[in-house]
């Protein structure tokens, strides 16, 4: 489930932004294919984040329209962050799964040591693995009986897994 404190924390990291222009933005980076975002759940999640001090809401006046309201991230608000991109997170029940859920919390990973990072993406990294060994077992059990269709849809299924398991190795061991 994607984590709307985390999303936002990050981007209001990175400048202060009213609600308007935050969802604008996350809608551009995330788009709809992979979340929902509703100005509703915006405006909860940004009421919800402001009440536990983790960002600072400020009236901005404005000419011949409603006053707008800039939201910062305050320290607190880069604790939570932190804490929530070194939180470790579970492998996909769904084989192949795909990833979006960590991918949001991965780009936060400059905030994390070395340690942290392994210790979130460790368990990613070993199950992917498992699901490597065991695609790789498949094909070779199974590989003569299946058609080409059935052959190239596996081996592409291989390749993918073979990218996740080193993109999990590569973020556990950059500097």
């Amino acid at each position: 489930m994607v984590d709307l404190e985390l999303i936002i924390l990050g981007a209001l990291q990175g400048m202060p932004m009213h609600g308007y222009g935050l969802r604008q933005g996350l809608m551009a980076s995330y788009g709809n294919r992979y979340f929902k975002l509703s100005n509703s759940s915006l405006y909860r999640a940004l009421a919800k984040l402001e009440s536990e001090g983790c960002i600072e809401g400020k009236k901005v006046p404005q000419e011949n329209v409603p006053d707008r309201m800039m939201y910062n991230i305050t320290e607190a608000g880069k604790k939570k962050l932190k804490k929530k991109a070194a939180t470790p997170v579970k492998p996909s029940t769904t084989p192949g799964g795909y990833d979006f859920d960590f991918k949001t919390q991965a780009v936060h990973f400059g905030m994390l040591t070395k340690e942290e990072r392994r210790r979130v993406t460790q368990p990613l990294y070993e199950n992917s693995g498992e699901e490597l060994k065991e695609a790789l077992s498949k094909h070779e059990k199974f590989g003569q009986y299946l058609d080409r269709y059935q052959l190239a849809v596996l081996e592409q299924g291989i390749e993918e897994l073979k990218h996740k398991h080193q993109f999990y190795g590569r973020l556990m061991e950059m500097e």
